[in-house]
């Protein structure tokens, strides 16, 4: 069903998406190629996160706050705030109060966001920093299966099958089990959590723009760090 070849040429189409990363193939990748690179998406955030963890282990040495400033730099630049752009888009898609202006609900939200990933940095293992990215692409293809609405619009939503989900699950709790088995439990509720979310949600909302994938990804990535955090606690 895979060949190595789609799936390379997949993995350089995410790459470009989702991080700063841009290699250049003298070849397109077809909707099947993009299909069978979606199972390497945990990967992608391991390495994210292990860049993270090596980053995140000098907190030993120098300042907290100064680590987690450069924590969420590294962050951002390597991601190209591609999703944190999308927290934005789609709060000011699905909340437009008539008594504010609006983009108002998307600033609001994107700042919190940040600010939550500034103060959880610090404050979380280290070893959670390599799996938090996996979490959060592991998160959205796992939700594919919850969230019932037309996700013609999306991009990668629409692709997932068993095949996905089944790697979705395997790669992050293998990694969380061989850096630290706590981060198995953070998993496990970060999944439930945003699943019974996701479910009610779901009823209500009537259309699901393109942004909501960027925007389950952050809201994965920080439910986990607490999750984890409380269970350090």
């Amino acid at each position: 069903m895979f060949d190595l070849r789609s799936i390379v040429l997949g993995l350089v189409e995410l790459l470009k998406k989702y991080t700063c990363i841009n290699l250049i193939v003298y070849e397109e990748a077809s909707e099947e190629d993009y299909k069978n690179g979606i199972l390497l998406l945990p990967l992608i955030g391991i390495v994210l996160g292990f860049v993270a963890f090596i980053i995140g282990s000098f907190r030993y040495m120098y300042d907290g706050f100064f680590i987690s400033s450069v924590l969420l730099l590294y962050y951002c630049i390597v991601t190209k705030t591609a999703n944190i752009k999308d927290v934005y888009r789609t709060l000011n898609f699905y909340i437009k109060p008539s008594n504010q202006t609006e983009n108002l609900s998307g600033i609001l939200g994107t700042v919190m966001v940040l600010l939550m990933y500034f103060s959880l940095f610090r404050l979380v293992p280290a070893t959670s920093l390599m799996i938090m990215p996996a979490a959060g692409f592991s998160s959205l293809i796992i939700l594919s299966k919850v969230i019932t609405r037309d996700k013609e619009n999306t991009l990668i939503l629409k692709y997932c099958g068993k095949y996905h989900i089944v790697a979705a699950f395997a790669i992050p709790f293998l990694f969380a089990a061989l850096v630290n088995y706590r981060l198995i439990i953070s998993l496990s509720l970060t999944y439930m959590t945003l699943a019974h979310g996701v479910s009610l949600l779901d009823k209500r909302v009537k259309k699901v723009p393109t942004s909501i994938e960027g925007f389950i990804i952050e809201i994965s990535q920080v439910l986990f760090l607490i999750f984890t955090y409380i269970i350090r606690l």
